[in-house]
């Protein structure tokens, strides 16, 4: 009786780890899709733990899916760089896993060593078909909900300046010859000024305008702001409209660094494009490119398009009117010889909005420029007919566009960025630069850039996945308008450190 009575307890326990995908069949799936995206044998699975599994809600019709979580540990079996900006890198791994930026640790700047590990806390889709499971893709992500960024500018302390120096100024036109009081009244306004901004700025911190919140550069502003802290460096970010708002800010003295495109912050320095009139930003200084920007033009998985030529007529979703992401997309497309008006209609969505419409067919195709993986994009493509694709762009468009004036990059979205995405899309990037300046000292750029920019940080960890791409190695590409001193300083300084490391390894 005992013995019947285990048996039919085995079955019954069999028959309900079938209902759901075993640990073992998950350890295998996620085994293989890693070696399809960075070559066999690159990572080895040190450990593995299954953690539940609940139901797909947003599985399509009449298909019965689950979603598998489960904690992996991985072991380098050669160097690798997840930073590089073409090649598979950190957005890669966070899509094969099917994790966020926050639940994967061990990503370093500047590269990871054989014997390295990383750790990650990651999902998977499975679909019930033949009594079986078959892994669909790796599961997109829900982005937590992270600290609102400052909004409105920084606190203007201008005015308290303006009251001290009026003391000292009064207490030295109580003596001394009027071209001594001339003199020392120059000096101590320039000097002043520099005191009591850096005396500021380790007080409350430096403002950085950082674009929407919960956006991409929001998501590398908490990461660096992080980081930053351990560092007793304060990093506030501000909420801002995007690229040419932060330079507007900048430009203001509102804020002490910003966030912007390559091309914006160009357009800002000679007065062009959507800062036509307004005179050139001519002390605007970069203090490193940061990561590419990737144009993604998205349309339905059904579409017979082959490139972004193939556009004409469509309705095309490229953001508010007036944006600087707008600005770059209307180039992009009229280096394909489309113009808007006469070859396409633009409307006005911005990428959370247009995919829905995308999929509903009331516009054609989405455009976008940001970092890897666009979040919004995870959960849209990969689903077959009733999903969206990348479109990539012309070779001759490619060729125009990329021009040395306004750092705009040749580049390729890697294979299996995106679930289902299982070829390079060609495309081009923009560098997101970090910019500031010339009144920021040469030390305080220096100590900026180097915060930023030393190897062994981990952004990615800490929230931005774009933030992987940042590396002394790529902090010269796409630049378009001059280097601050300190940063030229600092980055020739890391660059020397990360050469030297090799070779004290050796010894």
């Amino acid at each position: 009786m005992l013995r019947l009575l285990l048996i039919v307890l085995l079955s019954l326990m069999m028959a309900a780890c079938g209902r759901q995908p075993g640990e073992t069949l998950v350890r295998n799936d996620v085994d293989r899709v890693l070696d399809q995206t960075f070559g066999d044998g690159t990572f080895a699975i040190a450990s593995f733990s299954r953690r539940g599994s609940a139901v797909d809600s947003t599985a399509p019709e009449g298909q019965k899916r689950r979603v598998v979580y489960y904690d992996v540990e991985l072991e380098l079996r050669r160097d690798l760089v997840l930073g590089d900006w073409d090649d598979p890198g950190a957005a890669s791994l966070v899509s094969a896993l099917g994790a966020g930026p926050f639940s994967v640790r061990g990503v370093k700047a500047g590269g990871n060593s054989a014997g390295d590990r990383i750790v990650a806390h990651a999902s998977a889709i499975y679909r019930e078909e033949g009594g079986g499971w078959v892994f669909v893709m790796p599961a997109g992500f829900q982005e937590p909900i992270q600290p609102r960024l400052r909004s409105g500018p920084a606190p203007n302390t201008a005015q308290a300046a303006l009251d001290r120096l009026a003391e000292i100024t009064r207490s030295v036109e109580a003596g001394g010859s009027p071209t001594a009081q001339r003199v020392v009244d120059r000096e101590l306004q320039r000097s002043l000024a520099r005191i009591s901004g850096r005396l500021t700025r380790i007080e409350e911190g430096y403002p950085l305008a950082a674009g929407a919140d919960r956006g991409e550069y929001a998501a590398f502003a908490h990461a660096w702001a992080a980081i930053a802290g351990e560092q007793q460096l304060k990093i506030a970010a501000v909420a801002t409209g995007g690229s040419e708002e932060n330079l507007d800010l900048l430009r203001s003295g509102s804020v002490i660094l910003a966030l912007t495109q390559a091309d914006t912050a160009h357009a800002a320095l000679s007065s062009s494009g959507p800062f036509r009139g307004q005179g050139g930003f001519g002390n605007l200084r970069a203090l490193g490119s940061l990561y590419p920007e990737y144009v993604h033009i998205v349309v339905r998985e059904g579409a017979v398009l082959q490139t972004a030529s193939d556009l004409k007529g469509a309705r095309i979703a490229l953001g508010p009117e007036g944006s600087a992401v707008r600005s770059t997309l209307q180039r992009v497309l009229a280096a394909h010889g489309l113009e808007q008006g006469r070859d396409y209609q633009a409307v006005d969505l911005r990428l959370g909005e247009a995919l829905p419409a995308l999929k509903r067919g009331d516009i054609d195709a989405a455009a976008h420029v940001i970092g890897l993986p666009a979040a919004p994009l995870r959960n849209m493509l990969g689903e077959g007919e009733q999903g969206l694709r990348l479109l990539p762009l012309a070779d001759q468009a490619v060729e125009r566009l990329t021009q040395p004036d306004d750092g705009t990059v040749a580049a390729r979205i890697a294979a299996h960025v995106y679930p289902g995405q299982r070829v390079p899309v060609k495309t081009v990037a923009i560098p997101a630069l970090l910019v500031t300046t010339d009144d920021l000292s040469r030390d305080e750029a220096a100590r900026l850039v180097r915060s930023v920019y030393q190897h062994g940080n981990d952004l990615l960890s800490r929230g931005s996945t774009q933030g992987s791409q940042v590396s002394v190695r790529t902090a010269r590409v796409g630049l378009t308008i001059p280097l601050h001193p300190g940063a030229e300083q600092a980055l020739a300084e890391l660059a020397g450190e990360a050469k030297a490391k090799p070779a004290e390894g050796a010894r």
